[in-house]
């Protein structure tokens, strides 16, 4: 876990910047950021968040202005956070914390008409679903486990759906 602030933050940042920052977790794990505090000069001050290395790295988001971003997830091992800023005016700058998801899947959720026994999303860990009473499972199997498959870290199958139980329609009930 970490912290990357911008130069002289909450103090302001100074002009003609360009600064990168580059975070790396170990191999299969993932990197959750969290915007604590965000205020950049809009359009001209801008915070870019690249996922991967150099070579291949995909734009997670790009963002500016005083609206706090939403917490982002690396898809890989590496993030990189990129902070432009132009010859005049500043904001307040960034404060962002980082966490390294230890090969963890995504929270599968709990789904509608059902119970979830299970809370550990690790790397191995399962998660098993049984349905309310007078519904069946329409997807997904009872145990969905949390696996490592082409590097990316993802659940063995689809969280089960449960719905109502369609006995006694279009029967005719005598």
């Amino acid at each position: 876990m970490g912290t990357v602030l911008s130069p002289d933050y909450p103090e302001g940042y100074g002009n003609n910047l360009n600064c990168v920052w580059l975070i790396i977790s170990e191999p299969g794990s993932r990197i959750h950021l969290a915007f604590n505090d965000f205020d950049l000069e809009p359009p001209y001050d801008f915070l870019t968040i690249k996922d991967g290395d150099q070579s291949g790295a995909t734009v997670l988001g790009r963002f500016s202005g005083a609206e706090v971003p939403s917490h982002l997830t690396s898809n890989s091992n590496v993030l990189q956070l990129e902070f432009q800023a132009d010859h005049s005016m500043s904001g307040r700058g960034f404060n962002i914390t980082y966490t390294f998801g230890r090969n963890e899947c995504p929270d599968p959720g709990v789904p509608l008409n059902a119970r979830r026994f299970g809370d550990s999303f690790q790397l191995g860990s399962s998660i098993s679903v049984v349905c309310d009473e007078g519904f069946i499972k329409t997807q997904g199997t009872d145990t969905i486990t949390c696996l490592l498959e082409d590097g990316k870290v993802m659940w063995s199958g689809l969280i089960p759906k449960c719905e109502g139980n369609n006995t006694g329609r279009g029967k005719n009930n005598k």
